[in-house]
């Protein structure tokens, strides 16, 4: 009597069928992401250096195209249109994006993880948390550049947005959820900035940057702010300000990582099959799963440095520094993460012992198809890594009294210590007596670009 009994014609044929049905399942997917994966590479790589019209011709192809990474690359190429001038076609693209992964994000979480079947790179796009807040906070630089006086608006969106998400956060026991989703010091300055501008609501621009020192304390001006608010002055006599804001840096991409199956994940997994099914499964006996994980690219620029017709200005400060709250948000997220790899998982192995079933296997027969169909799926997965990502490492700001008139700047991109990288680049500047100018700088890599 064989301890193994020697396998069935119908058996082989159910194995081969499986490993075929995966082998065609990984060439499609592998091929298909490779090609819009590389179609968003191009563009990015030509963004960093300032080939904007050949970033715009690269990720218009595949927003447009029907591929699962179009929205992602929606949000890029409105990048793209902020830093050709086209601001308000910004606006729109990003509204109109902002609209609809609301409308998408209506369904419950657990609904959503508990639905999973297939791998998570062909599910509908949902941007992470952090790329919601950012959606509202470069709504709100754009419309500062266009000055349609939605800014502040825009950025009390955020402001929400980063409190309901601390609010989730909560209910779902993350203790230190309050720090994790912390509010952007975006919305209060632009309040002090366009309060102040008003030369009347000072005490109301003095709240405002108050509460930018307290959550950003890193960000030195906000002192000056407060103390020239307090003389009720916003420039001198014959003078305007300039506001330059800078996006610095390379910001977060996702790139796949396996992570380890935490029991936190298991529990959560547990009970949203519970849930799905009415039933609590045994979950699979997993080590790790595939899951994206936040990266920022290298990036030498540290800051901007400006100065007018000689005269050195100063350089820009960070008053939002995008890749830390990436990282702190993902990482809390990510028990919910692995969780949905882990159901992912628990949903095939039904699915592929209820196919082996129907089939006529069944003993040591059915448990060889139902192994084999499952690690010939598990060759497909992959980490979703679609993500916004052009979105610049930090948000910076200088602010600069100038003369009335015109005026040529002068910007430089600089290293951690000071040191000037590529080349100078000069913008001329119209600045007006007792008013803000607003200057929107691109400083990814080694030189500067002026959104005109």
């Amino acid at each position: 009597m064989e301890l193994w009994p020697r396998p069935g014609r119908r058996l082989i044929t159910s194995l081969r069928q499986a490993v075929a049905y995966a082998a065609i399942a990984t060439t499609m997917i592998g091929s298909g992401c490779a090609s819009i994966g590389r179609g968003v590479e191009r563009g990015r790589l030509a963004y960093v250096i300032g080939d904007f019209a050949t970033a715009q011709t690269e990720l218009r192809k595949v927003a447009e195209s029907r591929s699962p990474a179009a929205a992602a690359a929606k949000l890029d190429l409105a990048m793209t249109e902020i830093a050709t001038g086209n601001s308000a076609v910004a606006i729109k693209s990003l509204r109109e994006l902002r609209d609809d992964f609301d409308e998408k994000s209506a369904a419950a979480p657990v609904g959503e993880l508990a639905s999973i079947v297939a791998d998570d790179t062909v599910r509908t796009y949902r941007p992470a948390s952090y790329e919601k807040v950012m959606i509202r906070s470069m709504l709100s630089l754009c419309s500062l550049a266009v000055e349609d006086g939605d800014a502040e608006s825009y950025a009390l969106q955020a402001q929400m947005l980063q409190a309901d998400l601390a609010r989730q956060a909560e209910e779902r026991g993350l203790a230190s959820a309050s720090t994790v989703y912390q509010p952007l010091a975006l919305a209060p300055y632009l309040r002090g900035v366009l309060r102040e501008s008003t030369m009347h609501d000072y005490d109301d621009a003095i709240r405002a940057y108050q509460l930018v020192s307290h959550l950003e304390p890193r960000f030195a001006p906000a002192q000056s702010d407060i103390e020239r608010c307090m003389t009720g002055v916003h420039s001198p006599p014959g003078h305007g300000v300039l506001y330059v804001i800078a996006l610095v840096g390379r910001g977060p991409i996702l790139e796949p990582a396996e992570a380890e199956a935490t029991t936190a994940a298991l529990q959560i997994a547990s009970q949203i099959q519970s849930v799905a099914s009415n039933d609590r499964l045994r979950l699979p006996n997993l080590v790790s799963v595939k899951v994206p994980k936040v990266v920022i690219p290298y990036s030498p620029a540290a800051a901007l440095s400006l100065d007018s017709s000689g005269v050195w200005l100063g350089a820009t400060q960070p008053l939002v520094d995008i890749g830390s709250m990436a990282i702190r948000q993902c990482e809390a997220e990510m028990p919910w993460t692995i969780a949905r790899a882990i159901v992912r998982r628990v949903t095939k192995e039904v699915a592929a012992s209820q196919a082996t079933s129907a089939v006529g296997l069944n003993g040591i027969g059915r448990d060889l198809a139902t192994f084999a169909t499952v690690n010939a799926w598990s060759l497909t997965e992959q980490a979703d890594t679609r993500c916004w990502g052009l979105l610049p490492r930090e948000v910076q700001v200088l602010r600069a009294e100038l003369p009335k008139g015109t005026h040529r700047i002068g910007l430089s991109v600089v290293g951690p210590v000071g040191d000037k990288l590529g080349v100078i680049k000069f913008a001329d500047v119209e600045i007006r007596d007792g008013k803000n100018t607003y200057m929107t700088v691109m400083a990814s890599d080694r030189e500067a670009f002026v959104v005109k």
